[in-house]
């Protein structure tokens, strides 16, 4: 047990680094950031505490917020994927969820890469749109939720591919 929460407690602490002091200085074409920050979110355990997973990605969302000036719209994103993340894995891995055998980091990357594009997708357009918090900046909330969303998606699946226990075959 306590090698799980050393781990994740690693994985936090990581991701919040290489999303505040490298992620975060990259502004490709002037205002693209990859956020890899989300992926903790997507790794942490299943069977753990659901308010202490909640808690925990408020506490990642705020110290974004933080860094970057956004005013609580980074927590309530990250708090919003953390609780949609059960219907997520429900509509991506069916029963597979449901017996709790699932370990993502383990599984098929053509699972992974949908679960990953339903992260992005809510958690980038409610981000988006409370930042701007504009509603005739429609087009400019999708072209920001769909070039950082790439951006993202990218960045994340080179972090899953490298991190992931794969087998040999």
């Amino acid at each position: 047990m306590n090698n799980v929460i050393v781990h994740n407690a690693v994985r936090f602490v990581a991701l919040l680094i290489l999303q505040l002091f490298f992620m975060d200085q990259i502004n490709f074409l002037g205002y693209i950031n990859p956020m890899v920050y989300i992926f903790f979110v997507l790794l942490f355990p299943l069977e753990n505490n659901r308010w202490g997973f909640l808690l925990l990605a408020f506490l990642l969302g705020i110290i974004m917020d933080t860094f970057q000036d956004t005013g609580g719209a980074h927590a309530v994103a990250t708090v919003t994927l953390a609780f949609m993340r059960p219907l997520l894995l429900k509509l991506v891995y069916g029963q597979g969820y449901l017996t709790k055998n699932l370990k993502i980091i383990q599984s098929p990357l053509d699972r992974f890469l949908l679960l990953l594009l339903l992260a992005i997708v809510v958690h980038h357009v409610l981000l988006f749109a409370l930042v701007i918090f504009n509603t005739s900046q429609i087009l400019y909330i999708l072209k920001l939720t769909l070039s950082i969303g790439i951006a993202s998606y990218i960045m994340i699946t080179i972090l899953f591919l490298l991190f992931s226990k794969r087998k040999e075959q």
